[in-house]
């Protein structure tokens, strides 16, 4: 049954119905217990488990929540790439230095990431910002055979980033350029027309291949292949939209970017 039921009024009168004696209780202390004692089990499992593989990847990442709470996600990936999320450190008004979070990874409640079993980690993984690449370092330190990795993704997308963008090294490559701005301008149009969206969902829904256009991830730069690949994908679609009268490129953005976008050839 869903957690929700112990607010609900008609479940809290059928309890009293079957046994006046009873009282349902609150939702909030009720769900805390069952929670605490389900990460506990969990994590017992997944120690377990953990320590029958070898060559084990530790990999970390910061975020901010939406009340600004600084949150590091920590997982496990076994050497079959199965990946498990294995602990939340919350650093909250506390600098998140390489050697704080360090001492959290290594503390006794998430001992399941090094302390005991440290001798099955192979990697440590993280992206290449200052403090996780100090924390990495310290890591490697105190078990040196763990082999000390900058995140490939992360990599592939700062790549893709200079090759895109250019950086204050590498300018911008021109055949990049026109191909990038005119997708861009594309997949803008539609998520800015919300009439023209549901133009393209209606006409798609004739063609063998439904999916839609699909938008740039931020900070996600390789991710703009699937984006070209989305409006190559919908090009005919689109195209008879735009014979139709149905969708029209009049944006001053989208008409001034290039001939073709006015006549859509």
């Amino acid at each position: 049954l869903a957690f929700a039921l112990l607010d609900n009024g008609f479940f809290i009168d059928f309890c009293n119905a079957l046994c006046s004696s009873y009282s349902v209780p609150d939702r909030s202390s009720f769900v805390t217990s069952r929670l605490a004692i389900e990460t506990t089990y969990a994590m017992e499992q997944l120690q377990a488990m953990v320590q029958s593989f070898i060559h084990l990847t530790l990999s970390f990442d910061g975020w901010s929540s939406r009340r600004k709470d600084e949150i590091y996600t920590t997982h496990v990936t076994t050497s079959a790439c199965l990946s498990y999320l294995v602990a939340g450190i919350i650093l909250t008004g506390i600098s998140a230095t390489g050697d704080k979070i360090c001492e959290e990874l290594t503390k006794v409640r998430y001992s399941i990431l090094l302390e005991y079993t440290a001798v099955r980690f192979s990697m440590v993984v993280s992206d290449t910002t200052g403090n996780v690449k100090k924390c990495r370092a310290l890591i490697c330190t105190k078990w040196p055979w763990i082999l000390n990795c900058p995140d490939p993704c992360h990599q592939l997308n700062l790549l893709a980033k200079e090759i895109m963008v250019g950086s204050k090294e590498f300018p911008k490559i021109k055949g990049f350029t026109e191909p990038m701005k005119f997708v861009s301008l594309i997949t803008t149009f539609f998520s800015h027309s919300n009439d023209s969206t549901i133009y393209l969902r209606d006409e798609l829904k004739t063609e063998e291949d439904r999916r839609s256009l699909v938008a740039f991830g931020e900070t996600r730069f390789s991710t703009f292949a699937n984006q070209a690949r989305s409006v190559s994908r919908c090009f005919n679609a689109i195209q008879s939209l735009f014979e139709r009268g149905q969708v029209k490129f009049d944006t001053k953005a989208v008409s001034s970017c290039h001939p073709a976008t006015a006549n859509f050839t």
